[in-house]
């Protein structure tokens, strides 16, 4: 049982498939995103304010920024071994949304804000699958609202840093058979196939900041380097448990004794993540951009989970997962011909997920993944951008002692979308 609840609270705080490693979004602007996300030297636009925040000082005027991705998921799931039931996750398309505004107060000074969600996203499982017990709905939903300022030093160097308010909220249901629970040598439990467990609620609302630089020695070159410091969300979730079977007559206690509803509390960590970028203009149409993202995900020790009801069989939990820090790799370039921009871009994906820690709730792997996207200026003042991203892996666990080990194979493809309006 304390298997059961170890695996249940896993699939609610993380959720399965493929973006960038872990569980964070990395599509913040079909600009960028049609580059590859490589975007930190360039930092030339509102969506600085997530990328870099140095370089809203490129802003001229009131540069305001909207859109969203479409992110459509598919995991295929073979197994557990030796069985060779494939599985695949119900069709869902997911729409995290990005905003930014920008204003360049005077020549040196440019203050903005941003909505994004950095992190979350979900899966979804046919009903009865074989890992229901595991995970088969998942959802997690963060909303950062970013206020920015940056602050051009001189011709060469800029500054910027933002805090940002984080709110969020975690949704999950998972399907078990309870089997018969012998009481006493004549009074025994009947058993309960397929109960749903969901755990519904939002995280506390919390804080953090972000800063960066940016440095242009000349025409040619741009170099930037940001920061998002990590946070801590703090969920309070409702759990419920349906399909029950009733206290049978004259026993002493019934399933909703063993299984009760309540609260269940727990915290984790969005990580910090470290950025460094380079832009290069090789002529005056043509651009390349080239990342490095460092991710803090060493900073997921433990799962640590508190019922406010806890009996012999549902109990508090202290799990250690020990995921890894990753690194990703990124280059883009963008082809300008008069109003139409071409853009393509590869990045190197890396998985801080431990083999060992591996299950259906969050596979994952290291990955490659490519993007294309197209721009086009409409008037001076409007711009609009599209973006395809496809990435997919395959992660087979072999023979491995895991609980649930098998073949995992991923395929998800992208559809960022975003306007541009631009006022000076």
């Amino acid at each position: 049982m304390k298997k059961l609840i170890t695996l249940l609270l896993i699939s609610v705080l993380f959720v399965s498939s493929a973006y960038a490693g872990g569980f964070q979004i990395g599509t913040q602007n079909a600009r960028a995103m049609g580059m590859a996300g490589a975007f930190v030297g360039m930092a030339s636009d509102a969506s600085s304010i997530y990328f870099n925040p140095a370089g809203l000082t490129n802003v001229k005027g009131f540069n305001l920024i909207a859109g969203t991705t479409l992110i459509m998921p598919t995991v295929d799931f073979t197994g557990p071994k030796p069985l060779t039931t494939k599985t695949t996750t119900v069709a869902r398309t997911f729409t995290p949304i990005n905003f930014y505004g920008a204003y360049a107060v005077n020549d040196k000074w440019t203050v903005g804000v941003g909505v994004f969600n950095p992190f979350g996203l979900g899966s979804e499982w046919p009903d009865g699958w074989i890992g229901k017990s595991l995970a088969v709905k998942t959802e997690l939903q963060t909303f950062y609202v970013n206020p920015t300022i940056a602050y051009k030093v001189n011709e060469y160097f800029s500054v910027g840093v933002g805090f940002s308010f984080v709110i969020s909220k975690v949704t999950f249901l998972q399907a078990i058979d309870i089997p018969a629970i012998p009481l006493s040598a004549t009074a025994i439990l009947p058993a309960a196939n397929n109960v749903k467990i969901t755990l519904d609620g939002p995280g506390d609302p919390t804080f953090t900041f972000n800063f960066g630089f940016l440095f242009k020695p000349d025409d040619k070159f741009s170099f930037g380097f940001s920061y998002r410091h990590n946070v801590d969300l703090n969920f309070s979730g409702d759990l419920t448990f349906d399909g029950l079977n009733a206290k049978p007559t004259g026993f002493p206690i019934g399933q909703s004794d063993l299984f009760p509803a309540g609260k269940g509390k727990a915290t984790i960590t969005m990580p910090y993540d470290i950025r460094g970028g380079i832009s290069y203009n090789a002529t005056k149409d043509f651009t390349i951009n080239a990342d490095i993202m460092f991710v803090g995900w060493a900073s997921y020790k433990y799962l640590a989970v508190d019922f406010d009801k806890n009996t012999s069989a549902w109990k508090d939990l202290m799990s250690p997962k020990y995921w890894d820090n990753s690194i990703t790799f990124r280059i883009g370039a963008e082809y300008r011909i008069k109003d139409l921009a071409l853009r393509a871009g590869y990045v190197r994906d890396g998985s801080p997920i431990p083999t060992k820690y591996m299950d259906p709730s969050l596979p994952g792997a290291n990955r490659n993944e490519f993007t294309f996207g197209v721009g086009y200026q409409f008037t001076r003042m409007i711009r609009a951008d599209v973006a395809y991203q496809y990435i997919s892996f395959k992660n087979d666990l072999g023979d491995s002692a895991l609980p649930f080990n098998g073949l995992y194979e991923n395929s998800t493809n992208l559809f960022g979308f975003n306007l541009a309006f631009n006022f000076n």
